[in-house]
């Protein structure tokens, strides 16, 4: 009996000196963290939509994120395009917080790869080829490995000066958006971060929460942050945005579970 305890202890001090991560994992519930590695390509509303993604997959267990951002304000898809060329041609451009877009897809291993329309021409089906294409065949050149998202950015609220300039509606907005990005999506193959449908469910469900700046009614304001955000990770991990338990100071409680609600659908 003495021997058979003797076998027993050394075998379990060997098991822990050589692989002590597994040495009792039997006992403890494995807990393996989902990390995905992002990096966007886009502009402000980019911005809008990752500003609280990674406090709010914190708060989900199993799930974990790193951004890059390769975002430059009101950047639309011909001038990322352009400044791919430029770049290429002159090594010391660095446009992107100091760096190149080829800089940025060298940087980390990333997952996915996100591309958008600047949102003021975000319904002309005109302005995305062939500078989508472009993006596209730079980031299958570099980072290989990436599955390209399209970000589906939103309509301006319904009550934003700038709509008049444009002579359409809001509805309109999003009804132009929402083909053109569905029909890049098609291109390439690739999902659809659900911003723009996240925005007009919203607004035709409960127009009291407000989701747009008070500044321009173009961006975001905190709850159109907190709104794509939820579309974001839904549509990056497949998990519901009900799991989330995050939430901002500025939003309350029932506005919060409200997006999350949104998000969900």
């Amino acid at each position: 009996m003495k021997k058979q305890a003797f076998n027993f202890y050394a075998i379990l001090l060997f098991t822990f000196f050589t692989q002590p991560g597994q040495a009792f994992t039997n006992d403890l519930p494995d807990k393996v963290v989902d990390t995905i590695r992002i990096l966007t390509i886009g502009n402000s509303f980019a911005n809008n939509a990752c500003k609280y993604l990674k406090q709010i997959t914190e708060t989900v267990e199993g799930c974990n994120i790193i951004i890059g951002k390769a975002n430059i304000g009101g950047c639309y898809l011909e001038k990322h395009a352009d400044l791919i060329r430029q770049s290429e041609l002159d090594l010391t451009l660095k446009p992107y917080s100091g760096k190149s877009l080829k800089d940025w897809l060298l940087t980390d291993d990333w997952d996915i790869v996100t591309i958008q329309q600047v949102s003021h021409l975000s319904f002309k089906s005109e302005t995305y080829q062939p500078y989508a294409d472009e993006i596209r065949d730079y980031i299958n050149k570099y980072a290989p490995q990436a599955k390209i998202y399209i970000h589906e950015t939103w309509a301006y609220a319904p009550d934003c000066p700038r709509l008049e300039g444009f002579g359409i509606t809001s509805d309109q907005m999003y009804d132009g958006l929402k083909k053109n990005y569905q029909v890049l999506s098609e291109r390439y193959s690739s999902p659809i971060l659900q911003s723009g449908d996240a925005f007009n469910r919203s607004l035709k469900k409960k127009e009291g929460i407000d989701l747009w700046s008070s500044n321009d009614r173009s961006h975001a304001n905190e709850n159109g942050c907190y709104l794509a955000a939820c579309v974001w990770f839904k549509g990056l991990f497949e998990k519901s945005p009900k799991k989330i338990r995050y939430r901002p100071e500025e939003i309350s409680k029932k506005t919060a579970r409200f997006l999350r609600r949104v998000a969900s659908k």
